[in-house]
């Protein structure tokens, strides 16, 4: 298909039938194990388990290996794996954290971790999230991820024009332990709440949310994966809780579904 990509806005290019959730993402989370191995996939207006995968044709071909080459492959060498094993989590349970050891929640100064690759782990984040701004991915046609005029400084982010807009926050979070959530996929949810827009997305492990205001708090920023000092991430007993919480909201209407899913894991 010729259009226009909408990341580098070339016009007249052949573009690719672009997955919202990259195709690893749909290859770690389906268990083999299981009589119906697909993920969960949850919309506000259904929920099934299959092999369907959101695509449309909104990238060239450069931007894909961009994408790829920028984010992807760091991150899905280190998320959870298709044989159980998650490196991230390794890497930071092997760490004392600097703050919170034993609680709850224990806080991780990536810029202190060698293995780290603040860089590659940032720009997937904001990529998944721009990507949920640019297309309906839901299926009654909605767009899922609402950046307002936040959109355009996240594009130019990705193209390496410009500076991690000052304006968003991107916290990421793991589990203390194996999440009970690992096949589920969903497009980014969120809400506008005291002022700001949240948006939430968990895949293969990990939890990523990203907040954008002009006027956001500063206790917000100072936790913010790019912004903030050390480049705190987090690890957490409550993930569990975040993705479930997003999840009965969007299958409240199905509770066979809703019992499968906390019983998945």
């Amino acid at each position: 298909m010729n259009g226009k990509c909408r990341l580098c806005l070339r016009d007249g290019v052949d573009l690719m039938r672009s997955h919202f959730l990259p195709a690893a993402a749909y290859r770690i989370m389906r268990d083999e194990k299981l009589k119906n191995p697909n993920p969960y996939l949850l919309t506000k207006v259904s929920a099934a388990q299959t092999s369907w995968q959101m695509r449309a044709h909104l990238l060239c071909h450069e931007c894909e290996q961009r994408f790829q080459a920028n984010g992807e492959s760091w991150v899905f060498k280190r998320c959870l794996q298709k044989d159980g094993s998650f490196p991230l989590q390794d890497i930071l349970a092997s760490r004392r954290p600097e703050m919170g050891s034993g609680q709850t929640t224990e806080v991780h100064y990536a810029v202190n971790i060698a293995e780290m690759n603040v860089a590659a782990l940032a720009y997937f984040a904001a990529s998944m999230f721009w990507r949920g701004s640019i297309h309906g991915w839901n299926l009654d046609g909605s767009v899922p991820v609402k950046l307002g005029p936040f959109q355009e400084p996240i594009r130019r982010y990705l193209m390496g024009e410009s500076a991690f807009p000052p304006d968003c926050a991107l916290w990421i979070a793991l589990p203390k332990g194996r999440g009970a959530y690992e096949q589920l996929t969903y497009a980014p949810c969120g809400e506008r709440q005291d002022g700001f827009h949240g948006f939430r997305f968990p895949m293969a492990g990990i939890a990523f949310s990203m907040l954008v205001s002009k006027h956001l708090p500063q206790l917000y920023k100072n936790m913010c994966f790019v912004h903030g000092a050390g480049n705190p991430v987090f690890r957490t007993v409550h993930v569990d809780k975040w993705v479930e919480r997003d999840a009965v909201r969007m299958i409240t209407s199905n509770s066979r579904l809703l019992n499968a899913v906390r019983n998945a894991g």
